[in-house]
């Protein structure tokens, strides 16, 4: 000790070199490190809730869970009030969970054309009444469908047939005229 009692050597070096409180000293030169420890300062008072919060959540885990499992079991007796929940309990959580892992990454890469469509004309109310129009007539044709014409006489005689069909002509001209409209955005 010197004359005024403090220590003569830092107590925190160590013997061989690089103490701690070097190490410490080394982290504080870096600006990220010094910028971190800023912010964490400018928001001490927020930290101490979020801490205070925590403790307080800690403390009281097992009340937390207690409640959470009476609750449970409560929803669990009262399954006839509930639509849909007895239909819960056959749901397996691990094969719900890698479902979910793999649709958020699908999820993930179709975003951009996700958006896209989103910001097309078929969320437009009359876009999507297309669409719906043109969904039940796929079903409807799919179910309706007359066997396949033999050779190309039965061809020709299918078009003529179809030529005179009031609905068939309609469609033919949405259908040219959709053709018109996207042969323009091209």
């Amino acid at each position: 000790m010197g004359a005024s009692g403090q220590a003569t050597t830092p107590v925190l070096d160590s013997v061989n070199g690089a103490g701690p409180a070097d190490a410490v000293r080394d982290r504080l030169d870096d600006p990220r490190v010094a910028e971190a420890l800023t912010t964490l300062l400018d928001h001490a008072d927020l930290l101490a809730v979020l801490v205070s919060g925590l403790d307080g959540f800690v403390r009281r885990g097992d009340d937390i869970t207690a409640n959470l499992t009476s609750a449970w079991g409560e929803l669990s007796g009262s399954s006839e009030q509930i639509p849909g929940l007895a239909a819960l309990r056959e749901v397996d959580l691990t094969e719900l969970s890698a479902s979910l892992a793999v649709l958020t990454g699908g999820l993930v890469k179709a975003t951009p054309a996700i958006n896209t469509l989103l910001s097309s004309s078929l969320t437009d109310p009359r876009g999507a009444e297309v669409v719906a129009a043109l969904g039940d007539a796929l079903v409807s044709a799919r179910s309706s469908v007359p066997a396949p014409p033999r050779g190309l006489r039965g061809l020709w005689s299918t078009l003529r047939g179809a030529a005179k069909d009031p609905d068939v002509t309609r469609g033919l001209a949405y259908l040219i005229e959709v053709a018109r409209v996207f042969g323009r955005k091209v």
